[in-house]
């Protein structure tokens, strides 16, 4: 089975993106890398001598990386980095499985009024994201990979459900790793701040059912339905942006997976942010599958 990502290069010698991409060659022998550098400052007259100046400098960074058996080079000119990129990669007709692309430091002060390139293709690649902060940290196969996900009835998209888990199995058969699903009970006051992280999931409660109860409910049969054990299972009530990280630290997770919904709803908060919040907290990487991927986008594997 081919897996196909395509991996945003950033114009500096470290490249996070593309160190995930080389970790998960060596485990994936077959996966295909596109390598992608965006050229935002340009003329026409220059084009031509750009794109063979760059594409010398990609596949020198090929050297570097001699797991990826699959290597294409790309240059791309675009006035706006993250459209183009987001245009590129959402192309039907290059079937990409995965985006990758590093975090950007954050600068509280700027971001005010500049949004981050990360923040810009989390919110407009229609194909499923991975956000990678540090590939260089300290990383052990068998690690958590978390999988966060929201079972309010009123914005709950089944779809972006089956697309995360997928995914995470991928990544938990691959490294060995374990998923472990975590739901998040949003607070019915966005005034209420904290969380608690003692609620457990618990059978047989003849107890009226709270709020708590029913997405424990909702999480005891996702879970059922994907084969996970409950003692991979965790509810925690309080704000996403928080509650996320607190779990994700005391599993030692090595990724988080997190969607949107097509409405309303505690998660397409991270549309607003919630999403660079977790991962300025998280010590993992960030898997996020938005609101724009669709089922036509995801090519079935043979």
């Amino acid at each position: 089975m081919s897996y196909k990502v395509v991996v945003l290069i950033k114009p500096k010698d470290e490249q996070p993106a593309l160190d995930r991409a080389a970790e998960f060659a060596r485990f994936m022998p077959d996966l295909e890398v596109v390598a992608v550098r965006v050229v935002n400052e340009f003329t026409e007259d220059k084009k031509q001598a750009l794109e063979q100046t760059y594409t010398r400098e990609l596949n020198n960074l090929k050297d570097r990386y001699p797991s990826i058996e699959h290597f294409t080079p790309k240059v791309l000119f675009a006035e706006d980095v993250a459209e183009g990129f987001c245009d590129f990669a959402g192309c039907a007709s290059h079937q990409f499985d995965l985006v990758i692309i590093s975090a950007n430091k954050r600068n509280t002060l700027k971001d005010l009024f500049f949004s981050p390139i990360d923040s810009q293709i989390m919110r407009k690649v229609p194909v499923p994201l991975l956000v990678v902060k540090d590939a260089q940290a300290p990383q052990r196969l068998s690690r958590a990979i978390v999988l966060a996900i929201d079972f309010e009835e009123d914005n709950h998209d089944k779809f972006v459900d089956e697309v995360l888990f997928e995914s995470a199995k991928i990544f938990a058969d691959n490294f060995n790793g374990e998923v472990h699903v975590l739901n998040c009970v949003p607070p019915r006051h966005t005034s209420l701040m904290g969380g608690n992280l003692s609620q457990s999931v618990i059978l047989g409660n003849k107890k009226p059912l709270s709020r708590t109860d029913v997405h424990a409910q909702a999480l005891c049969a996702f879970a059922e339905r994907h084969g996970i054990p409950q003692e991979n299972c965790h509810i925690a009530e309080g704000r996403v942006d928080e509650m996320i990280p607190k779990v994700c630290e005391g599993l030692e997770a090595r990724m988080v997976c997190m969607g949107t919904s097509n409405n309303d709803g505690i998660l397409s908060a991270i549309d607003q942010g919630a999403s660079e919040l977790v991962l300025e907290q998280v010590k993992g990487d960030l898997f996020i599958v938005n609101r724009l991927v669709k089922l036509e986008n995801l090519r079935p594997k043979s």
